[in-house]
């Protein structure tokens, strides 16, 4: 009969649960050991890593024999003498965690769950998660465990992400009306952290609901001051906005539900009334690398005269950032004027409509709208009658400029969109895709410094790796380490490197990349075309695969369907900017994208087993390669094998990589063999672990 699993909790002070009461961990090195294992929960943790942390400063000889007695008296402590929880593994120790048996696992599950439904729009629901998650902390994290690297680094980063939720669910609750119940609580969190932006954001949104505008006011002022004195500069465009928007009284601000800024209930959004101000075109980007030959695209199409260019690409990828440094570029060429328009195509039911866009473009020429409320689309030409520039940002789809699909002559549209978009007379489309190598890191040298990127070249090739080779992600690793100038580059790239702690890393301010990627889940919400499996469960599953490259041919294993579907699902993927196409039939799933997927709620017990069935899939494969063939199979086919190795629960795949090994042995083709005997080319079991559940 095996033993119940052991309940454990380190949101507070670390504990166990003994069937009866939660109980402490007495002495300090069981208390640190368990902590360890605890943040690594289900995966091995290195006997050498144990070691460094437990005694850093003990006689290397003695420390093997000091780690053993003090895994056996952890053991007897929490009632595991059989060792069932607190495993022994060939290179360190695992402890085995079955789901909803430590805390920190039920947190995470419930900020994934709020941020979906955030991003969803179902505000409630985003709130009744944020708040169950919140409600399992007992005070600072790992609260009685000694500070050693891991830890500190661990602390902070769960201090950092409670922190983030309290803003989310203060963004959520202003959102849905309660402004006098989040009072209180804000302008104690305000006191203890005066610098943190968002919750002074907050705070002037909930005084201002509650009819307190010279509060609200002199909230903006208090921060102004102290930003000044202590670091010499000003608050951040959203709260300036936000500050005008009070003393307009924008009517907008009072709407239950209504955007209002940078708040945690979703992506920026403003409000469009009928006195809206022209749109300038942003600043030029401060920090615009490696996108040489797309600006030269973009210039030729322009100088063209073609109507319409639209970027679209991966989320992350930079297409506004491109959009604006081109459309700077081209000023020359459009003495009519350029506007900027941010059409929220990625907000949901806070995206520009049509018409409110065309508003904001006539306005800003001078010019209002028709009778009845028809668009001018001819009036486009500016105060002098030249050429004019038009760019739409974050457009969701064709539907949402329907107005603008036949340009006046002489004038051009500068589209970006995560999906393409059609429909629009002219149209010349340019795909945006990952940086280069050496323009990551360029921008991360930019931005963190020439001497202390070049001074760790190798873990700032694994940082620019981990973040996909993508702007936003490399921007965002870029400040977090400008800004912690006491982190080594090789611990940074380290944590980001970990999938389940890399979205909490890449995040800063009022950005991050998961909410970037969370804007994205409600483009798959219309699962029209028939599909058995909906996007979103192809999502998940394809997170629990974790494979950079996937094909059709997969997929549709993966999900138990045709491959007709499985390409439907695929394409639509693309289109909401979550995976990028490499040929018809092959696609790469970016990292960061994987690790969504991972939180993202919901059931699905068959998970394990479709990932088992990809690996069959793959073993058979193998096995019915035609000889001719099976050399340029494997090269190609070499990174998926690699990582499936690590899935694979029945040694089939093992078994048929072997098999295939004596085969290209016998025709005169090397494949290289592991020293550990494994099939050819597969990492050593101490290489990537699997994702976590």
């Amino acid at each position: 009969m095996s033993q119940p699993s052991i309940k454990f909790r380190i949101l507070g002070p670390v504990e166990y649960h003994d069937g009866d009461n939660w109980v402490p961990i007495k002495a300090a090195k069981q208390r640190a050991l368990m902590a360890l294992l605890l943040l690594n929960a289900n995966h091995l943790v290195p006997a050498q890593q144990l070691h460094s942390e437990l005694w850093s400063d003990g006689p290397s000889s003695h420390v093997g024999r000091l780690l053993a007695g003090c895994v056996w008296r952890l053991r007897a402590a929490i009632g595991d003498p059989a060792g069932q929880t607190l495993l022994t593994r060939p290179a360190g120790y695992q402890l085995a965690v079955p789901p909803g048996s430590l805390d920190l696992h039920e947190y995470e599950s419930l900020v994934a769950s709020g941020r979906t439904q955030r991003a969803s729009g179902n505000l409630v629901e985003a709130m009744k998660s944020f708040s169950a998650a919140l409600e399992l902390w007992r005070g600072s994290p790992l609260a009685d465990v000694a500070l050693t690297s891991s830890i500190m680094a661990e602390s902070a980063r769960l201090e950092e992400s409670r922190l983030a939720v309290m803003e989310a669910n203060f963004g959520v609750r202003i959102a849905l009306g309660q402004h006098e119940d989040v009072l209180p609580e804000l302008k104690l969190l305000v006191a203890q952290h005066p610098l943190r932006e968002r919750l002074h954001e907050h705070l002037m949104m909930a005084l201002y609901g509650t009819g307190q505008q010279a509060e609200a006011l002199g909230a903006y002022r208090d921060l102004h001051h102290l930003l000044a004195d202590e670091l010499g500069i000003d608050p951040s465009r959203p709260l300036r906005e936000l500050q005008q928007r009070i003393l307009e009284e924008d009517p907008r601000l009072n709407d239950r539900g209504a955007p209002h800024g940078a708040t945690a209930s979703g992506p920026r959004e403003r409000a469009v009334s009928s006195d809206a101000a022209p749109c300038p075109l942003p600043h030029q980007p401060s920090l615009f690398v490696g996108r040489t030959s797309e600006l030269a695209t973009i210039a030729e199409y322009l100088a063209e005269g073609r109507p319409a260019v639209a970027i679209h690409g991966l989320a992350g990828s930079g297409k506004s950032a491109l959009a604006i440094a081109a459309a700077h570029a081209a000023a020359g060429d459009f003495p009519g004027g350029q506007v900027y328009v941010d059409m929220r195509g990625t907000t949901g039911d806070f995206a520009l409509r049509p018409d409110q866009a065309m508003r904001l473009v006539l306005r800003s020429f001078g010019t209002e709208q028709g009778g009845g409320g028809a668009a001018a689309p001819h009036t486009w030409a500016g105060p002098a009658g030249g050429r004019a520039l038009i760019v739409l940002d974050n457009v969701r789809d064709s539907d949402q400029i329907q107005g603008f699909r036949a340009a006046p002559p002489g004038c051009s549209l500068l589209i970006t969109s995560r999906s393409p978009i059609g429909g629009v007379d002219g149209l010349m489309h340019l795909r945006l895709g990952r940086l280069t190598v050496s323009a990551s890191i360029d921008l991360l040298r930019r931005s963190v410094g020439v001497a202390r990127i070049d001074a760790e070249p190798a873990p700032a090739s694994e940082l620019a790796r981990s973040c996909d080779y993508l702007p936003f992600a490399l921007r965002l690793a870029a400040d977090r380490l400008a800004t912690r100038p006491d982190w080594s580059v090789a611990d940074f790239a380290r944590y980001v490197a970990e999938p389940h702690q890399r979205l909490d890393f890449l995040a800063g301010g009022n950005v991050s990349l998961r909410d970037s990627l969370l804007a994205s889940l409600p483009l798959l919400s219309d699962e029209s075309g028939g599909t058995a499996v909906t996007a979103v469960t192809a999502l998940r599953r394809l997170g629990f695969l974790d494979l950079t490259m996937v094909t059709v041919e997969a997929l549709a294993v993966l999900l138990s369907t045709t491959e007709g579907e499985a390409h439907k699902i695929a394409e639509r993927l693309v289109d909401a900017g979550l995976i990028e196409s490499l040929a018809i039939d092959r696609y790469r799933v970016p990292q960061s994208v994987r690790a969504l997927a991972r939180e993202i709620t919901g059931s699905d017990h068959e998970a394990t087993e479709a990932v088992q069935r990809v690996v069959d899939h793959y073993a058979i494969a193998a096995r019915e390669q035609p000889r001719p063939t099976l050399g340029a199979w494997y090269r190609r086919e070499r990174e998926t094998l690699n990582a499936l190795v690590t899935s694979d629960r029945t040694g089939t795949l093992i078994e048929s990589l072997d098999r295939m090994r004596c085969v290209l042995g016998a025709s005169g083709s090397t494949v290289r063999r592991e020293r550990t005997g494994s099939a050819p080319g597969l990492r050593p079991p101490g290489g990537p672990r699997p994702p976590r559940p």
